[in-house]
């Protein structure tokens, strides 16, 4: 069918718009001319054939998004997986520094009870030395070098 031709289920209406469209006469003096039905024949089949065309450009290019599509969903789990394993590192240096931290406070308080001591003994050994010197004195012993 030529492009202003329309079908719309009446073969005589299709023939009558041909005749408008085309200039002539479908029936020679022996009934339906048969040029002009093999000119409308291979019309409709040229069409048929464009459309196919089409349609396989078209399932061509909708196989190109969906393997766009396949690829970015591939590099999206890509993505997420990255993203796990760095949150599971973040988690393991987070548990390290705990343990660091839990450490440190450790050594602090073992340093602070260490110079408690040093400091606490320090004070009992010149308590001590001032102890000694009286009973030195009270029993006239000579002080010590």
């Amino acid at each position: 069918m030529h492009a202003g031709m329309r079908y719309d289920g009446d073969a005589d209406g299709l023939w009558q718009r041909h005749d408008r469209y085309c200039g002539r006469e479908h029936m020679s003096g022996n009934g339906i001319d048969i040029g002009a039905v093999y000119q409308l024949l291979t019309h409709v089949a040229e069409t048929v054939d464009s459309h196919d065309r089409k349609l396989n450009e078209l399932a061509a290019g909708q196989a190109a998004l969906r393997r766009a599509m396949e690829d970015q969903a591939a590099g999206q789990a890509a993505l997420r997986r990255a993203m796990d394993d760095q949150a599971a590192g973040q988690a393991a240096l987070r548990r390290t520094m705990d343990d660091q931290a839990a450490a440190l406070a450790s050594l602090r308080r073992a340093v602070t009870e260490y110079h408690s001591s040093v400091l606490g003994h320090g004070i009992l050994i010149s308590e001590l030395d001032a102890r000694v010197g009286r009973i030195e004195q009270h029993l006239s012993l000579p002080p010590r070098a």
